[in-house]
């Protein structure tokens, strides 16, 4: 018999009880650590099976994630390209040019294409879920903000087209001041300057002069116009193939090129 067993021997016959409890109290502390490094062991073999199907789990994420990158990437590439071919249809349609001389201010024949992007500073931007959204609040907007006042009012010209800004600043203007406004607004907020198109020509009672924009849902090109009809135009009810007040076209622009005697596939 070892010295421990003789020890605990001596003790048992000694019949010290307060002894004899102290040590079952030690005995009992030792059992429940026993049973809490067993409960901590346990937690840790399952923190670590949960950790290895965490990372399996986030292993699969980052190749279904790189996968729908890489989809999202091919679709923004296919877009841009089906954008581009669109954009170069429609400023080759009709043989462009990069200049269309008017005499809409003062007097003065210059470049009607200087009426985009000139002058807008103070014009504002609008949001929207899609182009199309934004395009047709734009048009909103303008119908309910500027007042339809003929150019020898707000001029004393019979013939004075307003910049943007002119526009924005007295919420007064006829229908080429409204349109030039509206195509600012547009290209301002972030529609593709090839989707926007100013446009002056025959109309039922006359010249006119509007906007007509190439809706992203059909890509067709719609009217959008504020003061003449202006209900005909809300959510784009009149495809300009189908719009029956508006006869043709003398001259068309957007922001970079000008085309003489467009049709927009009527």
């Amino acid at each position: 018999m070892n010295y421990i067993q003789q020890l605990w021997q001596r003790i048992i016959e000694s019949d010290n009880q307060p002894l004899l409890d102290k040590i079952y109290a030690l005995q009992q502390t030792i059992e429940a650590e026993k049973q809490h490094n067993q409960e901590l062991n346990s937690l840790l073999s399952n923190t670590k099976q949960k950790y290895n199907e965490l990372e399996a789990e986030n292993l699969l994420l980052e190749a279904d994630n790189s996968l729908l990158t890489k989809q999202i990437e091919e679709l923004m590439i296919k877009q841009q390209s089906k954008d581009k071919e669109l954009e170069d249809y429609w400023n080759n349609k009709i043989k462009p040019t990069t200049s269309i001389k008017y005499s809409a201010r003062d007097g003065k024949p210059m470049n009607i294409i200087d009426f985009f992007n000139k002058n807008n500073d103070k014009v504002p931007t609008m949001t929207g879920s899609s182009g199309d959204v934004l395009a047709n609040n734009i048009l909103k907007y303008v119908q309910k903000n500027v007042k339809y006042t003929k150019d020898i009012i707000t001029s004393g010209r019979s013939e004075q087209w307003q910049w943007a800004n002119e526009t924005m600043a007295t919420k007064k203007g006829d229908c080429e001041d409204g349109a030039i406004l509206m195509a600012n607004m547009m290209l301002k907020s972030g529609i593709p300057y090839w989707r926007i198109r100013l446009n002056g020509g025959d109309v039922k009672g006359g010249g006119h002069a509007y906007v007509t924009y190439l809706r992203e849902k059909d890509n067709k090109f719609y009217v959008l116009d504020w003061c003449y009809w202006p209900n005909e135009s809300i959510n784009f009810g009149q495809p300009w193939a189908d719009a029956k007040n508006y006869f043709g076209i003398w001259f068309s622009w957007n922001k970079k090129y000008g085309f003489i005697k467009d049709t927009l596939d009527r």
